[in-house]
């Protein structure tokens, strides 16, 4: 398993009285067949508990006794993080986004004494939420409740280190509670903002160093790159990311697969094995899958593809034209060529 298997789910009031909880779509298809249909959900104060995986429908079922027993009411949020066999961590967050001081309990069906939860065994964690309404282009702030925990220990410069290994140099803001640092991130990974992400999870592990976690639109993590600056520089305006000429077979009831050609080896390769892009054209987009295949090498359009071509109302000889949009690897603007003979 990789170092991003990870998710964020925000438990709602009404999610608080159920025992399921869903799984994102995106976790699923990318984790999902290496994870048993039993699993087990571990808390750091020693509190375990064994709920089934439905995978079919995604979702956890038996997580009602957690909801109950860390009296989660609705707001908080919770961090699975998949670590092999039946294992699962989970990190709880209180309703200012700062990891929780847990209870000192245990299931019920559990013979064994809760643990004491401390900031020298693991750190502690803080959640910050991005949206349209509160860009996020360099700083976070920090919740004072988390402050009330590490905030004696947190020094003036701080390490940023990204979960791919890329290392930033932050600054600690006292006065303001405000974390600063994250233009680098920008930066290196040639994005105007952190709005590419919907939460970051930073964990303080002592010293001066703070692990971040970036979540996407499923709330599942993400990894984060660092582009080469040649094509930093060119991942917005009317540079062509890749292209794709319609085939006859494309245009089949269930096509399986758009190849996206080696020609377009620098975008491949900066998409996860199993990934989503989104295309615009005027007011309408579409959510493509992408899926690398390791047998053959190769790189396609999945899911979302018939959706996509009946839509535009593409034909064979159409070259589909994937331009960058918005700084980013998994979004572009889309121009239609048209065959001469589709046109007549």
């Amino acid at each position: 398993m990789d170092s991003t298997s990870k998710f964020v789910k925000l438990v709602s009031r009404g999610q608080c009285i159920l025992t399921d909880l869903s799984v994102p779509r995106v976790f699923c298809e990318k984790y999902a067949s290496a994870i048993p249909l039993t699993v087990k959900l571990i808390i750091r104060n020693g509190y375990e508990i064994w709920v089934d995986f439905d995978k079919k429908n995604e979702r956890f079922i038996g997580v009602g006794y957690l909801f109950s027993h860390f009296s989660l009411i609705g707001g908080q949020s919770l961090v699975f993080e998949y670590i092999g066999g039946f294992n699962f961590k989970v990190t709880i967050f209180g309703l200012d986004g700062s990891e929780i001081e847990y209870p000192n309990i245990v299931h019920h069906l559990q013979t064994c004494r809760p643990r004491n939860v401390s900031l020298y065994d693991g750190g502690w964690s803080f959640a910050s939420y991005l949206n349209c309404e509160r860009e996020v282009v360099d700083e976070v702030v920090v919740p004072r409740s988390f402050l009330d925990v590490v905030g004696h220990l947190l020094p003036d410069k701080l390490e940023l280190l990204v979960s791919s290994g890329l290392h930033v140099v932050g600054l600690f803001n006292r006065k303001e509670r405000k974390i600063s640092g994250f233009a680098s991130i920008c930066n290196m990974l040639g994005v105007s903002k952190l709005s590419r992400f919907n939460a970051l999870v930073l964990k303080y592990v002592l010293g001066n160093t703070f692990h971040v976690s970036c979540f996407d639109c499923s709330m599942t993590e993400t990894a984060v790159y660092t582009l080469p600056t040649e094509y930093a520089e060119s991942l917005n305006g009317d540079s062509i990311a890749f292209e794709i000429l319609v085939q006859p077979f494309h245009m089949l009831p269930y096509c399986h697969g758009v190849d996206v050609s080696v020609d377009f080896n620098f975008v491949r390769e900066w998409w996860n094995r199993v990934d989503y892009i989104t295309a615009y054209k005027d007011q309408r987009c579409w959510s493509l899958q992408i899926r690398k295949r390791r047998d053959w090498k190769r790189t396609t359009i999945h899911k979302g593809w018939i959706h996509f071509r009946d839509d535009m109302e593409l034909g064979v000889g159409d070259v589909c034209v994937f331009r960058w949009k918005n700084d980013t690897v998994h979004n572009f603007d889309i121009d239609i060529v048209r065959a001469v003979t589709h046109l007549e």
